[in-house]
């Protein structure tokens, strides 16, 4: 079965114009160079799922008219990642049912904290129907779906990467265990965040995360998550063959 992902956003935690900033990227007039907060839109089957539901939710439901969503993915509670969950409020309470969502404990705790006035308890919100994955690895089904799950830690925070079939996503990483690559062994279409070329003590540089897409043998390898450091053309025009650099908007497929 085929599978399509949607990117919504590709940009680090400030975006990219960035507040403040008149570098040559920031007041670029390429569009590959405007990138929103990451994010992205699985379809596989009849089932859609949104990864993560940052900042930028709002313009990007109403760009790519997400309105048959079926279920979120969350992969931590950053607010580059999880800024948007007010604004996604409107479904539950249009369609008159939660939206299910499939998380880490430590996720769904971190949820709670930001955004407590939308919870009942720690564990229940009128909107949202959380779905939790017991262990560090595993493997859970959801909405229909099994997806393999792997934890790893960005500083202090613990993040989730997600697999299914031969499609991974993994963002935000930065120390890992070596049974992550184990169990991504076969992917061959990997989307991975690299924030820029220079070394970052929280994100992949770009070499780095090639590197990790080189070591699972992953045959297509597309960055996200990039920072204003980040011109499209020169850094694209740059990179092996099999590797990609996202844009928002840009989708793919994979088995």
């Amino acid at each position: 079965m085929k599978g399509t992902f949607l990117f919504l956003g590709t940009g680090a935690s400030t975006g990219v114009p960035m507040v403040g900033c008149s570098c040559s990227v920031c007041t670029s007039s390429f569009k590959k160079n405007h990138r929103l907060r990451s994010s992205g839109f699985l379809e596989i089957g009849n089932r859609s799922f949104l990864i993560d539901v940052g900042p930028d939710f709002r313009k990007q439901f109403l760009t790519y008219n997400l309105s048959q969503m079926d279920g979120v993915i969350m992969t931590h509670a950053h607010y580059d990642h999880s800024g948007g969950l007010d604004d996604l409020r409107t479904l539950p309470y249009l369609r008159k049912k939660p939206i299910p969502f499939l998380l880490s404990l430590e996720t769904l705790e971190e949820l709670y904290l930001r955004f407590s006035y939308l919870f009942s308890t720690k564990k229940k919100s009128p909107f949202f129907q959380f779905s939790l994955l017991e262990n560090a690895i595993g493997e859970k089904t959801f909405l229909d779906y099994s997806f393999q799950y792997m934890s790893y830690f960005q500083a202090k925070t613990k993040v989730t990467g997600f697999r299914v079939g031969s499609f991974a996503y993994i963002t935000d990483i930065r120390k890992y265990s070596l049974d992550i690559l184990e169990k991504l062994q076969g992917v061959k279409t990997l989307v991975i965040s690299s924030l820029r070329a220079k070394t970052s003590p929280v994100h992949f540089s770009i070499q780095e995360a090639i590197n990790f897409g080189e070591s699972i043998q992953a045959e297509k390898i597309y960055l996200t998550h990039l920072a204003h450091e980040v011109d499209h053309k020169k850094v694209e025009s740059s990179l092996p063959d099999r590797v990609f650099l996202a844009f928002d908007g840009l989708k793919i497929t994979f088995e």
